[in-house]
């Protein structure tokens, strides 16, 4: 999996661990000064899990990596990986053979956003602030996607294709999620895509409890084809259209109302 370097002031990790390929792991890391800094190492960690940094079967960085990369104490990041252990997110074991180990990447809505210190944001702005967003994202990543950014583009969509069968909604939402972040990875900008990160987290809060969102399966399915293509096609224009039918496929399901808020 090809990794760049952080930019805009993010911190990164140059020594072990190592990827379940072998290779150094550089991560976008950012200094932690607030008062909630357990918390922002949660919210951290669950960014490089649900982007697909990390995997299941993965191991992070070790706790004394983690709280160099953070600039935040070893026993803050132990607070942090406790709460990940009992959330079933992630595995301690200690011992020279130990390490924090990936479980799964369906993070509970209870822990994204934790450290938040502003209001939690309506579904409408969360879909208002989702356009600008992504549209760079997907502009971005059809001029520096790779030929591995798109074969895990790819990866994601057979992924969504795979789950659709079985009904089961989280699942897919996660799929779904894990194809924008792959998009937000390939277009080479760290910080729009922990804005973005930061987006579809607080959505995943708000349509916890919402059936309807993948009501039409194979259209959702259809339109994360469509993208692909496009970001194939390096063409801004395909790819501003592509994304257009993309982004109204949930903000014309009658999702955008002032009154209904993230919880």
């Amino acid at each position: 999996m090809s990794r760049r370097t952080g930019r805009n002031g993010t911190a990164t990790i140059q020594e072990e661990p190592v990827d379940k390929e072998g290779t150094l792991e550089e991560l976008p890391f950012h200094d932690i000064t607030g008062p909630r800094a357990f918390e922002e190492v949660v919210d951290q960690i669950t960014f490089v899990i649900r982007s697909g940094r990390y995997r299941p079967g993965d191991r992070l960085p070790t706790m004394g990596h983690l709280a160099r990369a953070l600039h935040v104490s070893k026993p803050t990041v132990g607070t942090a990986i406790k709460v990940l252990s009992d959330a079933g997110v992630v595995r301690a074991d200690r011992g020279a053979l130990g390490g924090i180990t990936v479980l799964t990447a369906d993070i509970p809505v209870t822990l994204m956003r934790l450290s938040a210190g502003w209001r939690a944001p309506a579904l409408r702005e969360l879909l208002e602030a989702r356009r600008p967003v992504e549209m760079q994202l997907a502009l971005l990543a059809g001029q520096r996607a790779t030929a591995k950014d798109i074969e895990i583009l790819r990866e994601a969509v057979v992924e969504l294709e795979r789950l659709a069968p079985r009904g089961d909604r989280r699942a897919v939402l996660l799929a779904d999620h894990l194809f924008h972040y792959a998009m937000g990875r390939a277009a080479g900008s760290e910080m729009l895509a922990y804005y973005q990160h930061q987006i579809l987290e607080y959505m995943a809060k708000a349509l916890d409890d919402y059936e309807d969102q993948y009501r039409d399966i194979e259209g959702v399915i259809q339109t994360h084809r469509r993208t692909l293509v496009a970001i194939e096609s390096r063409d801004p224009a395909g790819i501003r259209m592509a994304m257009e039918e993309h982004l109204l496929g949930l903000e014309g399901a009658g999702l955008g109302s002032e009154s209904r808020r993230v919880t």
